[in-house]
């Protein structure tokens, strides 16, 4: 969709006329009849202060959904907030928090292909599971590993 055409809809979604949006982001009245005509482009710092005041990120102003970059991989905005927070942490507890997420995706991947334990294609599957964990926990000690695996299996047993 168009840029003039999503900041029309986004507009009207929330409630706003041209003028009361206009207002509220700083621009006159005259430039947001261009900008929804596709007459003109805004400036970054226009789509800044228009996004603020829908409250929406400059992704959803600018892209269609599935494009742009993060949020055609993550919808879920508090999700976003905590990568961001996780950013500024330091390094060990970083590292920390990759083990404690790997372990819930190996917990994950466990839970969708666990049959009943008799299954030889439950083993197989639990097989590459762990050596793909293995892969990426290579500097981690085999004790370890084995620890994290244990909660996962003990977890999803529990869970089924």
């Amino acid at each position: 969709m168009p840029f003039a055409e999503k900041l029309a809809k986004l507009r009207k979604g929330k409630g706003f006329t041209q003028q009361e949006l206009a207002q509220r982001a700083g621009i006159g009245i005259a430039q947001m009849r261009r900008y929804e005509k596709g007459n003109s482009s805004p400036t970054l710092e226009v789509i800044k202060n228009i996004s603020k005041t829908l409250a929406v990120t400059a992704d959803e102003l600018i892209f269609d959904e599935g494009e742009g970059i993060v949020p055609s991989k993550i919808q879920d905005k508090e999700l976003l907030e905590q990568f961001e927070q996780i950013s500024t942490l330091a390094p060990q507890d970083k590292e920390a928090l990759k083990t404690i997420i790997e372990s819930m995706i190996i917990k994950s991947k466990l839970q969708q292909i666990m049959p009943p334990r008799t299954d030889a294609a439950w083993t197989k599957e639990m097989r590459t599971v762990v050596a793909e964990f293995r892969k990426g926990a290579k500097d981690y000690p085999d004790k370890e590993i084995e620890s994290i695996v244990d909660e996962a299996v003990n977890a999803v047993s529990k869970a089924g």
